[in-house]
This record gives structure tokens, C-alpha cells and sequence, in this order.
């Protein structure tokens, strides 16, 4: 138990075969994850647990804590230190402030992926939660004037960082990304990524406790909808080449912009997210995103080199309806770039 009396939420150590079917619900091959040599020569020593991964930990231990009775609507997170494979963690929290609004009470939680074999918390983040006073279970976000502080920052940085190729200072601002799944959400992919995160909510993959959920039907995790791009076959091939990540075959949105933006990159470090949940994902729904470059900069790492880092503003909503699903303000961190005002191929 914490402080705040939230359970810990206890997920096991993480092998590479676990990582391997993290990847295929996820559909994204990162070699870093499951290709040990691959890994070391990108400079690791082992390989490294998923970010994407991670996050939905964090989800999980919140949907534990406060159940279907509280809405998820912020969750920040940033990483600070990799957890390697075979590594054993846990999730921690505790309610760091509680307001009354109207007819809800806001609880703000400190979250964080604690690695019991580093006695460290690799993972840190913080979560905005609404409950309602009256007890009845919350299907969506609440109609409520929400503090300014906990809202999702939009804006838009002012391109004038002269370490970014010219080039991508330009598309600062301009959609970048953009995609819209060809298939619906299935329960077959529900399965597989309650496999593969583990200790899912019923509602979440079965269709007998859908229907007898609060939402009637079975509906995806919270942040599901970023993986939720479903291409036809071929349309990201993965390259076959020694040197290839295995990225360039994910059909997440935002998350390869350097590539796109034509700067030569290896391995893209998660430097975490921002994200506002609006609505959850149904069975039989479609989801279109776009992805707006938000900023690029330029840095000097003792460690690593040159660095670029770049943020996304990815916006999910369900394809047709329109409704909005999420809002996300992502980072990548790109190391040892290459120089330049004119990058090839950008989007």
C-alpha cells in the first residue's frame, strides 16, 4: 500500500518473449525491445522495456485504485532511466491533492513504475482523476469547467532554434502525420493486447462483461486508441536490412517524425507524453488521427551527442462520427543527427 492507501499494482518481471508480444498488439517492432545484439550496438546493454508499455501500466494502477466509478482525464509521464528485460515492476501512487468541483471531486495522483531489482523508479508521471460525488459510474468525460492547469498544453514553439535543419523548422505547426484505420476495432485484437499488457478489466476484451458494464458494450483501454491504426496489408513493410530498427513498420502516428521529416535517424528515445482521455473506443469503431509538429530543438548531450527533439500534438477521434477519443502531446528524442536546411521526403 502507499501513503495515500492506493494499492500497488505488482506486474512481474518482463522477458523477452513477454516484450515480443508486447510488440505484435502494439504492432510496433522496435528491435531495442526483443534483439539483444541489435541493442547493444544502439549503445544499450540490454534490451530495454517498452515506454508504450509502460504507460498503459500506469493506466492500469489507476483503474484499480479509483475503478469504473472515476474518469481517467490526464496522465503525464516521463522516463528517467531504462527498465531492462527479465526486470521485475511494480506500480506506486498516491493522492497528492483533492478539490471539490460542482458535482465532482479532482484528485491529482504522482505516479511511478518502481523496478525492484534497480530499487528505482525508472518511470514517473501524474494523473488528473474525476469522480463523481453522487457514486454512479462516469462513461465519459464529464461536462465540467476544468482547471486551466489541467488541461493539455496545445501550443505551438516559436521555430527559432537555428540548431534545427531549416526544413523542419519550417513544418512547425503543419500536420505531419496523418491516418485513418481501414479496419474496425475487433475483439481479436482486444485479446491480444490484454495478453500482452496483462490483468486487463473484463469489460475491456469480453463481450458477456461489456454488455454488463456501465459502457453496454465492450470498449478498449483508455489509451488504446494510439495504437489503434489498422493499415491493409504491405502498407508499412518492415526493411529487411541489418541496420533497420523495425519502426518503420508501425502505423502509430507522430511517433517517426524525424524519419518523415527526411532526417537519418537509429534509435528514437521515448521521452514521454502528455494526454487528455475524451472518450473510449467501441468495438466496431474506426479511428482517424493527425499528428502537428509542435516543436523542434536542438541539443548537446555529454552522453549522446547531438540531440533532436521533437514534439507532436496527435489528435484520435473515431472515424465518421468524429467524436474525439484523445489528445497527446508526444516527445522524441532522436540522437546523433545529421546536419542540414533541406531534409529529404518530408511529409
Amino acid at each position: 500500500m502507499t501513503a495515500a492507501g492506493l494499492p500497488s499494482l505488482h506486474k512481474g518481471r518482463f522477458g523477452a518473449s513477454r516484450l515480443v508480444r508486447w510488440c505484435a498488439a502494439q504492432q510496433n517492432w522496435d528491435r531495442i525491445h526483443f534483439d539483444l545484439p541489435f541493442a547493444r550496438a544502439s549503445g544499450l546493454r540490454e534490451r530495454v522495456v517498452n515506454g508504450a508499455l509502460k504507460q498503459h501500466l500506469l493506466v492500469q494502477f489507476l483503474e484499480r485504485a479509483f475503478g469504473e466509478h472515476a474518469w481517467i482525464w490526464r496522465l503525464d509521464f516521463t522516463f528517467a532511466s531504462p527498465d531492462w528485460v527479465g526486470e521485475h515492476l511494480e506500480v506506486r501512487g498516491r493522492v497528492d491533492r483533492s478539490e471539490v468541483r460542482g458535482e465532482f471531486r479532482l484528485l491529482e495522483v504522482e505516479l511511478e513504475v518502481f523496478n525492484l531489482d534497480q530499487q528505482a523508479a525508472g518511470t514517473r508521471g501524474r494523473a488528473v482523476v474525476l469522480q463523481g460525488l453522487d457514486g454512479r459510474p462516469l462513461q465519459d468525460l464529464p461536462a465540467l469547467e476544468l482547471p486551466e492547469a489541467s488541461m493539455l498544453d496545445c501550443s505551438i514553439a516559436d521555430p527559432g532554434d537555428a540548431g534545427v535543419p531549416a526544413g523542419i523548422r519550417q513544418r512547425i505547426g503543419t500536420v505531419v502525420d496523418a491516418a485513418e484505420s481501414a479496419y474496425p476495432l475487433d475483439l481479436s485484437r482486444l485479446r491480444l493486447f490484454a495478453e500482452a499488457v496483462g490483468d486487463c478489466l473484463p469489460h475491456q476484451f469480453d463481450p458477456v462483461a461489456g454488455r454488463q458494464s456501465a459502457y453496454g458494450c465492450v470498449v478498449a483501454p483508455p489509451l488504446f486508441p494510439i495504437h489503434a491504426i489498422e493499415l491493409p496489408p504491405g502498407s508499412r513493410p518492415l526493411d529487411p536490412s541489418d541496420r533497420a530498427t523495425g519502426r518503420e513498420g508501425s502505423s502509430e502516428i507522430g511517433r517517426g517524425l524525424a524519419a518523415r521529416l527526411g532526417v537519418a535517424t537509429g534509435p528514437v528515445l521515448n521521452g514521454g507524453s502528455s494526454v487528455e482521455v475524451h472518450s473510449l473506443l467501441a468495438v466496431g469503431e474506426r479511428v482517424r488521427a493527425e499528428s502537428r509538429l509542435a516543436s523542434a530543438k536542438s541539443r548537446e548531450s555529454r552522453r549522446a551527442g547531438r540531440l533532436l527533439i521533437l514534439e507532436a500534438l496527435n489528435e484520435y477521434r473515431v472515424a465518421g462520427s468524429g467524436r474525439l477519443l484523445l489528445r497527446e502531446r508526444s516527445t522524441g528524442i532522436h540522437p546523433g543527427q545529421v546536419s542540414g536546411d533541406s531534409p529529404k521526403g518530408a511529409a
